[in-house]
Order: structure tokens, then sequence, then C-alpha cells
């Protein structure tokens, strides 16, 4: 009895992977942290050239870079040259260390190639009012480091400030990815009607499940309305565990307006494709289709990218 169990098991998992892996076809990672994020003495489970090579061996279409640090636009380039055949996409995270909320960091950024500008992450005073595992590894790396200044999006009113409004017109002229970084659920409101308002259709809530931001199914799905993607994160799924949250945004947000990343960095996790991977396998496993699938994996991170579509066989 137990070997016909471990037998249908086995097939079941054969049935998922060969669902699951057509749908790395092409598929990008709106969301990985190369390697050094933090520190050298914290290593990845793989270097970004192995990790590239292997997203690319298994057909992805690209990884976009983010370091809440440094931008990771001459990383990229280098990236690029030696690993040809699959999108290496660099970005800027607009933290107090890299400049803050300035326009003109943008503007530099987008001239040496960046494709995806994050407001401020670590620098928000959100994120200071919801401190915890990620900020106690920060503080170890950095005995030094204050977080300051905290920089919010909108003045003791709500009202956005005029550098945002600017930084969001600049994007938007750039044809640029805006993602909403650490910010609140009402700042990042603030920033989707500014957006709705100039017809700027490429701003990314930034997983806004996960716990340093905190958003509820109603803003998530005014959000969405407004015109704003929602990133679900794979360590969402696989961390603090909130798969049921991650499936009720799907399911009520829609894969139209959804896109996935992994958001990881440390050792312990797998490669980020594989991450991917295991994360497409998760979704599947518990009822989203393969066409919503998709959709949040390759077509929507492709149009917002301005990317060409993969090619099946093709590199």
């Amino acid at each position: 009895m137990e070997g016909k169990h471990e037998e249908r098991q086995f097939e079941g998992d054969l049935i998922l992977a060969a669902r699951c892996d057509p749908l790395l076809l092409g598929a990008i990672d709106m969301h990985y942290h190369g390697y050094p994020e933090l520190s050298l003495e914290l290593p990845a489970r793989l270097g970004d050239v192995e990790t590239l090579e292997l997203a690319r061996s298994m057909g992805m279409g690209g990884i976009v870079f983010k370091s809440n640090l440094w931008p990771t636009m001459g990383q990229v380039y280098n990236l690029r040259e030696r690993v040809p055949g699959i999108e290496a996409i660099s970005s800027i995270t607009l933290n107090s260390v890299a400049g803050g909320l300035n326009p003109w960091v943008v503007e530099a950024a987008a001239t040496q190639g960046a494709k995806v500008v994050w407001l401020p992450t670590w620098s928000s005073p959100h994120r200071a009012e919801r401190l915890g595992v990620g900020e106690l590894l920060i503080k170890t790396c950095f005995p030094s480091m204050s977080f300051e200044p905290r920089l919010s999006a909108v003045d003791s009113s709500g009202t956005l400030l005029p550098e945002v409004k600017t930084i969001i017109r600049l994007v938007k002229d750039m044809d640029l990815v805006l993602c909403t970084g650490h910010l609140s659920p009402t700042e990042s409101l603030a920033i989707a009607a500014e957006a709705e308002k100039i017809d700027f259709c490429k701003l990314v809530c930034t997983h806004p499940i996960s716990g340093s931001v905190g958003a509820t199914l109603d803003e998530m799905k005014e959000l969405a309305k407004r015109g704003a993607y929602i990133e679900v994160i794979a360590l969402n799924v696989f961390l603090r565990p909130k798969l049921d949250d991650v499936l009720e945004c799907i399911t009520e947000v829609g894969p139209e307006c959804c896109v996935l990343g992994t958001d990881a960095f440390t050792e312990w996790v797998a490669p980020c494709p594989e991450f991917m991977r295991m994360f497409i396998g998760v979704l599947l496993h518990n009822g989203i289709d393969s066409d919503g699938i998709a959709t949040m994996a390759r077509d929507n991170p492709t149009q917002l990218l301005g990317l060409p579509p993969k090619e099946e066989g093709k590199e």
C-alpha cells in the first residue's frame, strides 16, 4: 500500500514538473538581490554569473538585479558582457545611501542603463515602524548605520512631495519601471493616484503582502484599480509563509495585475532560477492556472521592461 502511495506521489511530481518547467520559458524575476547584497561575509548560493547561466539554461528571459545599498548598473553592465542570451536588468533604490529622493539620481541611473527604480526601502519611515529580522541583520553588518535620513514620499498632510512628483514624471518620460519600495500603503496609493493622473502605467507595488509593507487586500485592489501592478514574491511562500494571502491576492486582484519575483539573496534559499521554479510549482499546486502564471511571470514583466518576447528554442 505504501509503495503504491509513493508511486502515485512520484507520478504527481512528474506531472507538476511537466506543467511547471514550460512556464519558466521567458519568465523574468522582477526582484533578485545579487552578490554581494549586504556583506562579502554573507555568501549567496551562487554567484551572479552562475545564476544567470542557470536561468538561461532553464529558459528564463531575464533577471532584475536589485540592491538596497548601491545601484546595480555597473554590476549588470559586466554581467551582460559575460552572459549573453538572457536579459540582466539593472536598477537603483532611492535610499539615503544612494542619493535619496533626488530626481537627478534617477536621471543619472537611467543614463547608465537602469530600467527599474525603487523608492525608499530601508530609508522609509514606514519600514522604521516595522523593524524586524532584516534590520537586526543590517545592524550586525553595519553597527554605525542609522537608516537616516528617513525618506517619506508625502508631507505631514499626506500630499506627495514635489520631488516625488518629478520622479514619477521622469520615469514616465524615460520609460522606466517605478516600484514603491517599503513605503506605506497610504504613500503607495498617493503615488498610484499621481501615476494615473499623468497616464504612467509602469508602477509596481513592491511585495505589499510582506511584513515590511503590510497592505490590506482592499488597498492592493485599489492600487491595481489605479493601474499599478502588485508584486508577489517567493519569500511570501517560503519564509514566514503567507500562502493563503498570496493566493487570495492573485485571485482577487487578477494575474493581469500581478508580477512575480523571488526577493532572495541568502545562502539558505535555492538559486534564483530554481527558487522561481519552486514558486511557480507551489502556485500551480494550489490552483493558479498556467495561463495566469505565464501572465505574471512572463507577459507582464516583459511588457513593463519593454523587452521582446522570448521565443521557444532561441537564446
